[in-house]
């Protein structure tokens, strides 16, 4: 969905190859990119800080893994991305298009510009 590069601009700093993890919430696979402070030995399957986390989820089940997240967290709607998008209010933006749904965590302060525009690099690929 994003380059190790997109991922890398998103920090502010190189990261290293992705690494694959559990998402919990979609219950499928999460891309982590990992920065050079995160803490690797939590492993992949934890939102960490200093890390790029990219989950995609594709077909039948995308909406309603949208929907079910959008009713667990405050959503913020947010326009301009996909068909719908929201900001979680802490962590991730959700985008969802046709019949794919990304959900992206950027692991730095101030969180949202940097998602956005991964959201907007990974709409095209979607």
């Amino acid at each position: 969905m994003i380059t190790q590069a997109e991922a890398g601009a998103a920090l502010g700093q190189q990261v290293n190859p992705p690494v694959m993890g559990k998402a919990y919430v979609e219950g499928g696979v999460a891309c982590v990119f990992y920065g050079p402070n995160a803490p690797t030995q939590i492993g992949p399957d934890i939102p960490v800080g200093d890390t790029v986390r990219v989950v995609l989820v594709t077909g039948t089940k995308a909406k309603k893994y949208f929907d079910d997240y959008r009713g667990k967290v405050n959503a913020e709607p947010i326009s301009g991305l996909g068909d719908e998008a929201y900001y979680d209010g802490y962590a991730s933006i959700s985008v969802l298009k046709g019949d794919a749904y990304v959900r992206i965590a950027v692991g730095v302060a101030n969180n949202l510009p940097a998602e956005k525009m991964l959201a907007a690099d990974a709409l095209p690929r979607m």
